[in-house]
């Protein structure tokens, strides 16, 4: 009965360091990528509810809104811009390694380019990790 106990107590202590232990998306970036035009930079600010994404990226064209999500260490998020009268998605998708992503920007039917983003910051409450 004792050993039935302890097995089952370590199983659910292991499950829970493993939830703990995913890694956040949440927080400030600087997320930085090559496009046909040359490089470009923005900041970008994650908020994370399990696997859900939002958040906005800023730029000096403005602040638009990101949808995404997290699933073992990739991170996808997306957003679209004004972009000649229409909207221009633009989808990352990249490796998260603890305060760096490293991936691919494709921006609509324009292109892909290589991607670079680092952590700056804390998004607060939305970066607790479950």
């Amino acid at each position: 009965m004792i050993r039935n106990t302890v097995a089952a107590f370590l199983a659910l202590t292991i499950a829970a360091v493993s939830v703990l232990a995913q890694e956040s998306a949440a927080g400030m970036w600087r997320v930085e990528f090559v496009t046909p035009q040359g490089q470009v930079g923005v900041n970008m600010t994650i908020n994370q509810a399990g696997n859900r994404r939002t958040g906005q990226v800023t730029d000096e064209y403005g602040e638009f809104p990101i949808d995404g999500r997290l699933a073992d260490q990739q991170v996808t998020i997306v957003w679209s811009v004004p972009e000649d009268g229409k909207l221009l998605e633009i989808t990352m998708k990249g490796k998260l390694e603890g305060n760096v992503i490293t991936g691919t920007v494709r921006l609509g039917n324009i292109g892909e380019g290589p991607l670079t983003a680092r952590r700056v910051g804390d998004a607060g409450d939305a970066g607790v990790r479950y």
